[in-house]
């Protein structure tokens, strides 16, 4: 049997989408000086961790989140493209308050955005690299930098909820844990996120 590794699932800092309340989707949101400051907080939150490997969505706020991060411990950052950001579709864009309420974003579970990705779809490549990556890493400290959107279908996937969503609040830089040899899942910490003040 595969020794697990353990996964410190971080969101990006607060992008210019963010700040404005729009959905970036697959668009390349930079970070904003807060969502830098951030990532310096995370980074430092996450200094006693032992890392031995990172790795982040190819878009500009997780890539520049995972650089910030990585610096400290001095390693590479792999780009992975199974890990952007859902793909919205005719949503891109929108005002969040706009798309409250939406059929794709009811408490039932989430179906499919217009034009865009459904749940299974997102599903299936988010956890094909959790699942490749535990593998390459048995017994290792992996960091993952993604997406608020990804890493929330990802959580709730390893908690059992699918096709509901976890709807626990999930600021820019939180970190959620969990332990996976790529097939089982044990969920250690979810969406916290005391270092940010």
């Amino acid at each position: 049997m595969t020794e697990p590794a353990a996964f410190y699932l971080v969101r990006h800092g607060e992008s210019e989408f963010n700040a404005a309340r729009r959905f970036a989707g697959r668009t390349d949101s930079p970070l904003t000086e807060r969502g830098r400051q951030q990532a310096e907080a995370a980074a430092l939150a996450l200094a006693h961790i032992r890392f031995d490997r990172i790795a982040s969505s190819p878009l500009s706020r997780c890539r520049d989140t995972a650089l910030v991060i990585a610096r400290r411990h001095q390693l590479p950052v792999d780009l992975e493209p199974d890990l952007v950001e859902i793909d919205v579709g005719d949503k891109t864009g929108t005002p969040f308050d706009e798309v409250r309420g939406l059929p794709e974003w009811s408490d039932d579970g989430f179906v499919a955005w217009p034009r865009g990705e459904t749940l299974d779809q997102v599903l299936s490549r988010a956890h094909r690299v959790i699942t490749r990556v535990a593998a390459e890493s048995p017994g290792k400290n992996v960091l993952v930098v993604g997406h608020g959107g990804v890493t929330r279908i990802l959580m709730s996937h390893f908690l059992g909820l699918l096709p509901r969503l976890d709807r626990s609040p999930a600021t820019n830089t939180n970190v959620s844990v969990v332990v996976s040899d790529g097939v089982t899942h044990r969920v250690e910490r979810l969406f916290t996120d005391a270092h940010l003040v």
